[in-house]
C-alpha cells in the first residue's frame, strides 16, 4: 500500500511539474522573428528580380546626319574714340576711352550708316554721360554701370536688338590740371 501510495503521489506531482509551462528565452523569440524577416525579404528580393527579368536589348539606330546650323559670326564697329572730361571728385579728369559694339555681321553695314547720321548726337551723348558720371563707377573693374548707361543711349539712338554687346577695350583716367 506505500508502493500505491508513492505511485499516486509520483503521478500527481507529474501533472503538478507538467502544468506549469517552461519559461523561454526571450533571445529564442528574437531570433526566431529575426530569420522570419531575413526570409521574406530575400524572398521579396527574389520574386523581383524574376519578374524583372534582367535588361532588355535595344537596337541602336545610326544617327541621321545633323543639318549644318549657319553660323552667324560677329562684327566690331568702332563707335568712340576720344578723350573726354570728368569733373566731379573736384579735380578735372580726362578719361581717354574708346566704345566698341558688337553686332550681326549682317547689321554691320546698317549699324555702321546709321552711326554715320548721328555721329554727333552719339558723342555727345557719350560725353555727357562720362561727365556726369560717378568717379566710382568709372572705376569700376568691369565698367559695368558705364556698359550700362551707354549701352542704352546707343539703343535709344540706333534702335533695339542692333548691338549684342557693348566692348570698353580703353578707359585710362589722366589727370588734367597740375
Amino acid at each position: 500500500m506505500a508502493d500505491k501510495e508513492k505511485e499516486k503521489s509520483a503521478k500527481t506531482a507529474e501533472p503538478a511539474e507538467a502544468a506549469e509551462p517552461k519559461k523561454k528565452n526571450p533571445m529564442v523569440k528574437l531570433i526566431g522573428v529575426a530569420a522570419a524577416v531575413l526570409i521574406l525579404e530575400g524572398a521579396t528580393v527574389g520574386l523581383t528580380m524574376m519578374m524583372a527579368g534582367g535588361p532588355k536589348r535595344v537596337i541602336a539606330e545610326v544617327p541621321a546626319t545633323a543639318p549644318k546650323e549657319v553660323v552667324e559670326r560677329d562684327a566690331e564697329v568702332k563707335i568712340l574714340e576720344a578723350k573726354l572730361p570728368n569733373n566731379l571728385r573736384g579735380r578735372l579728369f580726362l578719361y581717354d576711352l574708346q566704345v566698341v559694339a558688337k553686332v550681326d555681321e549682317k547689321n554691320k553695314v546698317k549699324v555702321t550708316e546709321l552711326f554715320a547720321e548721328r555721329d554727333a548726337e552719339i558723342r555727345d551723348r557719350i560725353r555727357t554721360i562720362i561727365a556726369s558720371s560717378d568717379p566710382k563707377s568709372l572705376e569700376e573693374p568691369g565698367l559695368e554701370t558705364l556698359r550700362r548707361q551707354i549701352g542704352y543711349q546707343l539703343e535709344q539712338d540706333l534702335g533695339k536688338d542692333l548691338i549684342k554687346e557693348l566692348l570698353i577695350p580703353k578707359c585710362t583716367p589722366f589727370r588734367a590740371e597740375f
